[in-house]
């Protein structure tokens, strides 16, 4: 079954290299990309990665919130 967590990509324009920031609350994980493309390929890598370990350590993935 496919899940649809909320995720939130904010634009620093701090001048750095990984301006935009990447938050899925539901999954505790942050992270980062140069550009708002690399970002979301980024939260997507994260998101499958971390439902992998899941399962891997037979966790239950939380149930998506309605944020």
């Amino acid at each position: 079954m496919k899940q649809v967590y909320p995720t939130f990509i904010v634009n620093t324009n701090d001048g750095s290299g990984h301006p935009f920031l990447v938050c899925v609350p539901d999954l505790d994980i942050f992270t980062e990309g140069e550009t708002f493309a690399d970002a979301i390929e980024m939260a997507r890598d994260a998101i499958g990665l971390t439902g992998i370990s899941m399962e891997d350590h037979q966790e239950t993935l939380p149930a998506p919130s309605d944020q």
